[in-house]
C-alpha cells in the first residue's frame, strides 16, 4: 500500500507533490450514496486513494483524486443527526458559536449545508435566519416550519451570495471535499463576513489510531489542527480559536479576516512524516487482526453485523471484503439508509429493531463515540448477550 510516483501539485500551497505514503485501492467514490438493491450497490464507480503529504504546508491529499468521477445526481443520505449523541454535539456547538459571536437575531450563511441539519441547530440556538448554500440543498427540502428563516441556495458557493450584514460564515465538513483549496479559501475570504466558523475531520487522529476506515474518496484534502490553521492563514484569515472536538475526531477553527500569510511548516511536516510512516505500518496490523477475527467468526458459525451504514462502514468492509462472509447486514439508525444497500459490498442496511429476530453474536461499531447509546439500544432490544466491539 505504499510507494507511488508524484501526481500533481499540492492543492493548498502549489508545492510539488512527493510520493504517496499510502494507498487504498478500488473503493466506491461515494460514501453517502443510497442504493435500493444489491446489484446497483455493487456496480458503483470505484477509484484509488493515493495519500500524499505536502512537504511545504503539511496538507495530506489524494493526488489521484478525480472530481469527474463524483455524481451527486442520485440519492445521497449524509445526515448524522438521527444519533442523539451527534445531535447533542451539534446543539452544543451552535450554542457556543451563537453566544460567543453574538449571532442571536442575526443572519448567518452556511457553505456546504448538506441536508440543513446544522442550519436548523443554529436557528434553534437563536439565529434569526440562515442561508444554506449547497448544490443539493433545494427549497423543497426546507421544513415548512422553517420557511422564511432557512433559505436554500442550490449552487456552488460564490462570495456574491453573502449579503452585507451577514454575521458569520459557517463551513462545516465541506473544505475536506474541496480539490482546489487555494481558490476556495480565497472565495471564503472575499465573502467579507466578520468571522469564519469552520470544522473538518482531524486526520491526525486517523493517523495515530491507524483508522483506515475513516478515509474516503470524497475527502480529497485532510488536515490536522496545525495544518488547518496554516491553510486558513494562507487564505487571509487569523485563527482565534483552534481546538479538537467530538472526542478529538474533528478540528474546529474560529477565524477573522486578516492578511494572507503563508509559511513553510517545517516542524509540523517533520512530525507528520513520522506519523504517516507509522500509520502505513499500523494499518497492516489492523488488517491482519480483522481478517483473522472474521475468519474465526466464520469458522465458529457466528453471525456478525456492522453498525454504521455511512462512509466508515463502507471503507472498512470494502477493504476487508475477502474476509467478511460472517457479516449478515449493516445497521444504522438513519431511516434514510434503512432498507437500502451499502455501496461496494451490496450488504443490506437495516434498522436496529430487526436484530431482535436473529440476534447476532457480535456487533462491530464503526465509531466508538456511540458506544453508550448503541449498547443501550442493544440491551433494550433484549440483546444483552450480543458482543459489542467498537473500533
Amino acid at each position: 500500500m505504499t510507494g507511488s510516483p508524484s501526481g500533481r501539485a499540492c492543492p493548498a500551497c502549489g508545492a510539488r507533490a512527493p510520493d504517496a505514503f499510502f494507498h487504498l485501492r478500488d473503493l466506491p467514490v461515494h460514501g453517502t450514496a443510497v442504493f435500493p438493491n444489491a446489484d446497483l450497490a455493487r456496480a458503483v464507480v470505484t477509484a484509488d486513494q493515493a495519500l500524499t503529504l505536502c512537504d511545504e504546508c503539511g496538507l495530506i491529499f489524494n493526488q489521484d483524486f478525480d472530481p469527474t468521477l463524483l455524481d451527486y445526481g442520485g440519492t445521497h443520505e449524509e445526515s448524522q443527526h438521527h444519533s442523539p449523541r451527534f445531535a447533542a454535539y451539534a446543539a452544543e456547538l451552535s450554542a457556543i458559536w451563537v453566544g460567543r459571536y453574538g449571532l442571536a437575531g442575526r443572519t448567518v450563511v452556511e457553505v456546504g449545508c448538506g441536508a440543513g441539519d446544522f442550519a436548523t441547530a443554529l436557528l434553534d440556538a437563536g439565529v434569526a435566519a440562515v442561508t444554506g448554500i449547497d448544490p443539493h440543498f433545494r427549497p423543497e427540502r426546507v421544513p415548512p416550519a422553517l420557511a422564511g428563516r432557512l433559505h436554500a441556495v442550490a449552487a456552488m458557493f460564490d462570495p456574491s451570495q453573502v449579503d452585507p450584514g451577514t454575521a458569520a460564515l459557517v463551513c462545516r465538513h465541506t473544505i475536506e471535499h474541496v480539490p482546489d483549496l487555494a481558490a476556495f479559501g480565497a472565495s471564503l475570504r472575499d465573502a467579507g463576513a466578520p468571522v469564519l466558523l469552520a470544522e473538518v475531520p482531524d486526520v491526525g487522529r486517523i493517523l495515530d489510531e491507524g483508522a483506515f476506515w475513516d478515509l474516503q474518496y470524497e475527502h480529497c484534502s485532510n488536515f490536522t489542527p496545525a495544518t488547518f490553521a496554516g491553510y486558513l492563514r494562507g487564505c487571509g484569515f487569523v485563527p482565534a480559536v483552534v481546538r479538537t472536538t467530538y472526542e478529538d475526531q474533528y478540528v474546529v477553527i474560529e477565524a477573522v479576516p486578516g492578511e494572507p500569510r503563508r509559511q513553510a511548516e517545517t516542524e509540523v511536516v517533520a512530525d507528520l512524516r513520522r506519523r504517516c510512516t507509522a500509520f502505513a505500518r499500523q494499518v497492516g496490523g489492523q488488517l491482519d487482526h480483522w481478517a483473522t477475527w472474521f475468519d474465526e467468526r466464520a469458522t465458529a458459525g457466528d453471525d456478525v453485523v456492522v453498525w454504521g451504514g455511512g462512509s466508515k462502514g463502507l471503507t472498512f468492509l470494502g477493504v476487508l471484503t475477502p474476509y467478511i462472509a460472517p457479516v449478515q447486514a449493516v445497521v444504522d439508525v438513519n431511516p434514510g439508509l434503512q432498507g437500502n444497500h451499502l455501496g461496494g459490498t451490496g450488504l443490506p442496511i437495516v434498522a436496529p429493531v430487526t436484530l431482535r429476530a436473529e440476534p447476532p453474536r457480535s456487533v462491530v461499531l464503526m465509531n466508538p463515540v456511540y458506544t453508550g447509546e448503541v449498547r443501550a439500544m442493544l440491551d433494550d432490544l433484549g440483546l444483552g448477550a450480543t458482543e459489542l466491539l467498537a473500533l
